[in-house]
């Protein structure tokens, strides 16, 4: 996949959170795959701190279509330690997707950007 450039970088921060998912899809779609955020010890997990009209509360796994917005996202949250990692759509389809099936409190989060708001689903095959 092509690096982006730092106008398309900022173009893409400048997105609502409706357009990055659809970006993240169709991104993903072509590349065969997207970005996570990882160390050690596994991925990153965001925890929702505001309830549901039910009282549940999330965790929530961001993912991004490019390397470099994944990279920003953790160095502009002081995340040193998180690197991007790229999983393939096969990988996350067949061995991912169903693992989320017995955790039904766990959301995709689609491409969080410093402080804007960001689109969040069930997890489903892309």
């Amino acid at each position: 996949m092509a690096q982006l450039t730092e106008k398309e970088y900022e173009a893409i921060q400048a997105l609502n959170a409706e357009y990055r998912q659809a970006m993240f899809m169709r991104v993903a779609k072509e590349a065969d795959g997207f970005y996570i955020l990882a160390d050690n010890d596994g991925p990153l997990i965001l925890e929702d701190t505001e309830e549901d009209d039910e009282h549940n509360l999330y965790s929530i796994l961001p993912v991004w279509s490019h390397e470099e917005l994944a990279a920003g996202y953790a160095k502009n949250n002081g995340m040193d330690s998180f690197k991007p990692q790229f999983v393939t759509r096969k990988v996350w389809n067949e061995k991912w997707v169903p693992a989320f099936r017995d955790q039904p409190n766990v959301l995709i989060g689609f491409m969080p950007i410093s402080d804007k708001d960001f689109s969040v689903e069930s997890p489903m095959e892309i």
